[in-house]
């Protein structure tokens, strides 16, 4: 059907704003290429299926265990430097511990102890199976580990017998006899390869494959696939996992993970008790010695003047009372050389990052606390160096978190010496005083009395390290673990987490409907034809004849005929029943003509008008069909002429004054003819053949002798021909074809519509697609 928009010589439609999204239409249009969707579907669900068959199933492993954090600065001095980023937190430590554990030096370890980097494979029907913890063979190394450690190599085993065996290359090809138990020289080394089952005879003509691998990098992989998370954001306790084909492996891996983790951690606690100790046993050796030389002086001063141990009477009472201040500057001066040595140690650049003495007995419980706080970061800083250089922020933060606590430390242990001398300075001063009330008491026992109370210090003092002495044993034997086991490696779930079969599936479905999706969608994107007749209803206000659907015959020629039946014929009568519509308020009753026309030439204007012809010839009117493109005539091939395209017409009648309009008018054979005036010879000049009068006197003898004139013009935007003559039409069909035609060209029909530069304008839609709809309902598609 035709549009509602039809252009009148008196009145000028807007512009068609084009319809909008049609949700129905895009539908259709991908549903058309089904096939596609599951061509695409078939392959990557084969794909799909192709991967998980050869895809060696991988299972989750995993185990939990619980950080200690004995180590805690709530309660010091230092708890203000907290917020600063100066000291550790439960989270910093969590994460110090979470890289520890990750460090190549306990997964190195790992690695050796479960000997990860020798591997035996067994061949499946698909693939290779590795057999772990136990194979068929075993092969034992001769060299030194520092060499086997670091080669690369693969050996191929076949099973000859239960004595002997081959060496065989990838496709089982022998290379080498040897005999079980025996010594072979390799590029690694020597080896020896043992049976590790006791009935091998059954297992004869099986190929083992052992790969060696460099235990770096196997300690580098595994390192890159255990993963180490927290059950919550400040909780100390650890989820360790690990993705891996052999089940039994992951959880040896894990275990012997914590065991060396622990381990690691013992020996550093150990190390430190150990340092204390050694601490104490100089200081030790050295108070002995002057507890030593204080004994034999007293000794000799009382055996030189005959002195004993009693005091006289009369002087008890104030011997008494100096006896006490005695007590308070012992101990004070006990205090005092202990911080004395402490101040050194911790002055010293030879224990800079060692451990400091603890458990020292000091009365100022802030010594304590900023001691062990010390040697805890001492104790971090030792394990983070372990897998990491000084330059790493932990580190650096942990070197500038000891400074600050040395010079704490320093501060607390001046403060708590300057109050102790306050106190002994006192106390020295009320010994004088009692000491000056004795002056009847024989200097003899005065003297006495001095050695004695440096006796006394002496032996407090060596009393008290060999104390702590003890202490310090106890401690290294009762050492605790860092990690506390919760739960042991295990598997998680019984079905493998790669590949997740569901996932893939689901992918493949999705990749297989998105490839043809996106591919359909670009073309449309990209493709800059016109494909429908939606596309010109979008841009064109002018009427729409309908269309003309694309015919299946690779000759150009006519396809009407007054028995046809298919397709393209009944769209040819349609399009005969639109332009009586279209040409209703002419006023004449013959000679009625029609222009078909189009921006570039091959989009079909010779096709319709030549059929065009016939449809309204086959009606029983009588036609003239003309030719007016005089630069490239196609008349030749779908209409037969007497000398072909060399026949005479249009420009020898204008060029020619002796030639009549009945002279180039040839009647066509058969049923319904038509009448043709072919284009005649190519001219030089064709625009100014058609400015010459004679082309009006043509125009007027064919208006007077026939109902309707249809003229194949020249394409409009190549050259000026058409619109030369455009005013003697009644009718121009403007020809666009589909898959042919440029959109961003339609903009010159539609200009010429607007501007009125061809008169009574329609748009034709020639070489539609199917779905233009005609092969339906009386079954016009299946005759002809």
């Amino acid at each position: 059907m035709i549009s509602d928009n039809n252009q009148t010589k008196d009145n000028f439609l807007p512009p068609s704003t084009g319809s909008g999204f049609n949700l129905r239409d895009q539908i259709i249009k991908y549903l058309r290429k089904w096939y596609w969707f599951v061509l695409s579907v078939v392959v990557f669900g084969v794909l799909a299926y192709m991967y998980v068959r050869y895809t060696i199933p991988k299972y989750n492993v995993s185990g939990t265990i619980m950080i200690s954090q004995d180590e805690s600065i709530s309660e010091s001095e230092l708890s203000a430097f907290k917020d600063l980023g100066l000291l550790d937190n439960t989270q910093n430590k969590i994460e110090n511990e979470i890289q520890i554990l990750k460090s190549r030096t306990l997964i190195t370890n790992v690695v050796n102890n479960l000997n990860l980097n020798v591997r035996y494979f067994s061949e499946g029907r698909l693939l290779e199976i590795e057999n772990y913890p136990k194979s068929l063979v075993e092969i034992n190394f001769l060299s030194p580990d520092s060499i086997v450690d670091t080669k690369d190599k693969i050996f191929r085993v076949l099973i000859n017998s239960g004595t002997s065996f081959s060496f065989v290359d990838e496709k089982k090809q022998k290379i080498s006899d040897h005999s079980f138990g025996k010594t072979i020289n390799t590029s690694i080394g020597d080896i020896v390869i043992t049976p590790s089952v006791e009935d091998l005879e059954s297992n004869v003509g099986k190929v083992i494959k052992i790969k060696i691998s460099p235990v770096k990098f196997i300690a580098e992989r595994y390192r890159s696939r255990i993963s180490i998370s927290t059950a919550g954001k400040n909780s100390s306790i650890l989820r360790i996992s690990l993705n891996d084909a052999v089940k039994e492996k992951a959880k040896d891996i894990i275990n012997d993970l914590v065991k060396e983790y622990n381990k690691a951690a013992v020996e550093d606690k150990k190390q430190t008790s150990a340092r204390t100790a050694d601490f104490i046993n100089d200081r030790l050796d050295l108070i002995s010695g002057d507890l030593s030389e204080v004994d034999d002086e007293a000794a000799g001063y009382k055996s030189k003047f005959g002195l004993t141990n009693d005091v006289a009477a009369q002087t008890q009472r104030v011997a008494d009372i100096d006896s006490r201040n005695i007590q308070e500057i012992s101990r004070y001066s006990t205090q005092l050389s202990l911080i004395e040595s402490m101040r050194n140690f911790v002055l010293s650049q030879e224990g800079r990052n060692d451990p400091i003495p603890s458990n020292l007995g000091f009365d100022d419980p802030n010594i304590s606390n900023t001691v062990a706080r010390y040697n805890g970061l001492i104790f971090q800083r030792k394990r983070l160096l372990k897998t990491s250089s000084e330059q790493n922020p932990v580190v650096v933060n942990i070197d500038e978190q000891l400074d600050g606590l040395r010079q704490v430390l320093i501060g607390s242990l001046n403060s708590v010496k300057s109050t102790i001398n306050i106190r002994l300075n006192s106390l020295r001063t009320q010994d004088k005083y009692f000491s000056g009330k004795l002056y009847n008491a024989p200097i003899r026992q005065k003297d006495l009395r001095v050695i004695e109370r440096e006796q006394t210090i002496k032996e407090q003092l060596y009393l008290y390290l060999l104390q702590k002495r003890e202490e310090a044993e106890i401690t290294s034997h009762i050492t605790l673990s860092n990690a506390r086991v919760i739960d042991r490696a295990t598997t998680i779930g019984s079905f493998p987490v790669s590949p997740n079969k569901k996932m893939i599936y689901f992918g493949a479905v999705f990749l297989g409907l998105l490839l043809p999706f996106s591919i359909i969608y670009l073309g449309e994107l990209f493709n800059v034809k016109v494909n429908s007749k939606e596309d010109l209803e979008k841009v064109l206000s002018m009427p729409i004849l309908g269309s003309i659907p694309k015919t299946k015959s690779k000759k150009s020629t006519i396809v009407i005929s007054r028995n046809s039946r298919s397709g393209i014929a009944e769209a040819f009568r349609i399009l005969r029943t639109n332009l009586d519509f279209l040409m209703a308020g002419i006023n004449k009753n013959t000679g009625k003509v029609v222009f078909v026309t189009s921006t570039v030439s091959g989009e079909g204007k010779t096709l319709i008008s030549s059929n065009l012809a016939k449809t309204l010839a086959v009606s029983g009117k009588k036609v003239a069909y003309v030719g007016t493109d005089f630069r490239d005539p196609k008349f030749h091939k779908f209409l037969e002429l007497p000398n072909g395209k060399d026949t005479i017409g249009f420009t020898n009648y204008i060029m020619n004054t002796d030639l009549e309009p009945k002279d180039v008018i040839y009647k066509q054979e058969g049923d319904d003819p038509i009448y043709i005036l072919p284009s005649g010879v190519i001219p030089p000049n064709p625009a100014e053949l058609l400015m010459q009068d004679k082309v009006k006197d043509m125009f007027k003898y064919l208006e007077k002798n026939f109902d309707y004139i249809v003229v194949d013009t020249a394409p409009v935007s190549l050259v000026t021909d058409t619109l030369l003559i455009a005013e003697l039409a009644d009718l121009s069909i403007y020809i666009v074809r589909e898959n042919y035609s440029d959109k961003r060209v339609l903009q010159v029909p539609e200009n010429f519509y607007r501007d009125r530069r061809l008169p009574n304008m329609a748009v034709l839609l020639n070489a539609a697609g199917n779905s233009t709809g005609y092969n339906y309902g009386y079954g016009y598609g299946n005759k002809s």
